[in-house]
């Protein structure tokens, strides 16, 4: 059932104001949906707000997360791709804290486990999390992957049971952001990291674009952290930031261009000249190189650690 949040989950604020109205040029779920902002703390949110179930309804079948990928997030990248990277033409990599030596990793929203599977050929004993049935019986029966069908509320681990976990594109869907860094917290080694890979909404794309922003994606991004706001919460739950990284990729650019060309067509869609076009993809390549060097990137990376 939808519902109205009785207070920021943030700073328990009880003032919100409306920020925007947006359709979902993602999947296409019909209607609008809207987002709130807490006046005190700019905290964003889906408002109403979604259980699990519902939330889970908006998904497609195909979403990138439960597909057969292979991600290319922890390869050793060539000269040749690092050139690639440097003029825009690679997507970037998520960059994940270095470790001395392997150990044991959960990843948060692991979709289908390919991020699992490539930590698991780097010798670290691997778990995962995934809301999909579906992905996560494909991680188990094609990969051997021990991958929990449910939410990490549900999943019941052991205290101080990691040394990593990993929540990347996959905190910014979740619900319950209280809940769940509480549960991190309490599995999460003494001298273990937490990651969490979220769009900026400060960033400068969000701005720019509003509800035609790529990464706003309502409904199933229920909040929308800044660098802020995503460290206070963090805080707040017994964690000490270590590392804020700007990572963001030609993506966004060109599709909230993309989108927001499209605003007036019938039917919606990220495709057409621009999202198709080599040289827009260059030129977006190469701001979102300077959006990261001047911290305006629409992706943020926390690495952080218990306070002791």
């Amino acid at each position: 059932m939808s519902y109205r949040l009785a207070e920021c989950p943030l700073c328990c604020g009880h003032a919100f104001r409306s920020l925007l109205r947006a359709r979902d040029y993602h999947y296409g779920n019909p209607g609008e949906f809207e987002q709130a902002e807490c006046t005190s703390c700019s905290l964003a949110f889906l408002d109403p707000m979604y259980d699990e179930v519902e939330l889970a309804r908006f998904y497609p079948t195909d979403y990138y997360a439960f597909t057969n990928q292979f991600s290319e997030s922890n390869r050793k990248l060539s000269w040749k791709q690092r050139v690639w990277g440097f003029l825009g033409i690679r997507e970037h990599r998520t960059k994940d804290p270095a470790f001395a030596q392997p150990g044991r990793v959960l990843d948060v929203g692991c979709g289908s486990g390919w991020f699992l599977a490539e930590m698991r050929s780097r010798g670290w004993k691997v778990k995962g999390v995934e809301p999909s049935v579906a992905a996560a019986e494909f991680g188990r029966k094609e990969k051997g992957l021990d991958i929990f069908p449910g939410s990490l509320l549900e999943a019941g681990f052991a205290s101080g049971s990691f040394d990593y976990i990993r929540l990347n594109h996959s905190f910014e869907h979740i619900s319950h952001p209280n809940e769940t860094l509480d549960e991190i917290f309490r599995i999460l080694a003494d001298d273990g990291k937490l990651m969490i890979g979220v769009p900026n909404r400060d960033g400068m794309n969000a701005r720019l674009f509003g509800p035609y922003w790529y990464h706003l994606a309502l409904p199933v991004h229920t909040f929308s952290y800044s660098a802020k706001t995503l460290s206070q919460l963090l805080q707040k739950h017994g964690f000490r930031v270590e590392r804020t990284l700007f990572n963001t990729e030609r993506t966004s650019l060109l599709l909230s261009l993309q989108m927001y060309l499209n605003r007036k067509q019938p039917t919606l869609g990220l495709q057409g000249a621009v999202s198709r076009s080599r040289v827009a993809m260059l030129v977006c390549g190469w701001i979102a190189h300077l959006q990261n060097f001047f911290r305006v990137a629409d992706v943020i990376e926390v690495t952080a650690v218990k306070q002791r």
